[in-house]
């Protein structure tokens, strides 16, 4: 071979070598499979990858309340309470609205106790003044008490929402006085009330705007009820007494938001 042959392949393979490394050094550093195969797919895409939902939580509002005490209004609970003279008693008996307070503790998720106490009392005067005679006469004193006790049970949960089956009883206890003008002796009433029955409705609680502790209760129960209210003037006395089996709306369908609405907020 002569030289003039020998620099031509000399220097074609000097070319080849110095464009190969060009090549290289333009080219990126390879990656490994799995990363290589994101950044190809999010390249290919024009944009990065959505990341992976994180899996929703699946407690709900009544969870979260669980193993706490919760304080509120459970209705108004009208107790009888006679009123009038011994033999003319009137055919429906005057009341004494006690708005019942009290406590409920879920001692599991679907197991609870409720417990309310309801308190009124009511007095006063008339006084009359003609010329220089002036007459005052006290008014019949009323005072009542009522206790509940229910057992609430949680059948069906949702995020916001527990549907709640509740057995339940609530005994009222009222006494009142009327003073009598001498020589008439002073005229006592007094009333009972037991129920005996069952609810059913829904606790909604306020989670959706933050406060999960706040909650509504509403609902309708069937019961099984015993009234009676007495008057007695000494020597004589009169009693009345009624047994109803009925639903709490009583044919009043407003009833529902006077005496089955109830707020509650756990601590």
């Amino acid at each position: 071979m002569s030289w003039k042959t020998t620099c031509v392949v000399v220097l074609g393979a000097s070319g080849f070598f110095f464009a190969s490394e060009a090549r290289a050094a333009d080219d990126p550093p390879a990656t490994g499979g799995a990363t290589g195969t994101a950044t190809a797919t999010a390249t290919a895409g024009g944009a990065p990858a959505a990341p992976a939902k994180k899996e929703e939580s699946g407690e709900t509002d009544h969870d979260t309340v669980v193993g706490h005490v919760g304080v509120g209004f459970f209705g108004i609970r009208q107790l009888p309470i006679g009123s009038g003279a011994p033999g003319a008693l009137p055919a429906n008996p005057q009341t004494v609205d006690a708005p019942v307070i009290g406590a409920r503790y879920w001692i599991q998720r679907n197991f609870g106790i409720d417990v309310g106490f309801g308190f009124a009392t009511a007095g006063g005067s008339r006084e009359n003044v003609a010329g220089a005679t002036t007459t005052t006469t006290d008014k019949q004193s009323a005072t009542g008490f009522a206790f509940h006790l229910g057992v609430p049970i949680a059948f069906a949960h949702g995020k916001h929402y527990t549907f709640l089956l509740i057995p339940e009883t609530t005994l009222g206890f009222t006494s009142g006085t009327l003073k009598g003008t001498a020589p008439a002796p002073d005229t006592n009433y007094s009333g009972f009330l037991w129920n005996l029955g069952a609810r059913i409705g829904a606790e909604i609680h306020f989670g959706f705007i933050g406060i999960p502790q706040l909650a509504l209760e509403g609902g309708v129960g069937l019961y099984f009820q015993r009234t009676s209210y007495k008057v007695k003037q000494d020597p004589n006395s009169t009693s009345d007494g009624t047994s109803s089996f009925t639903t709490s709306l009583q044919g009043n369908p407003w009833a529902i938001f006077l005496n089955q609405v109830s707020a509650i907020y756990y601590f």
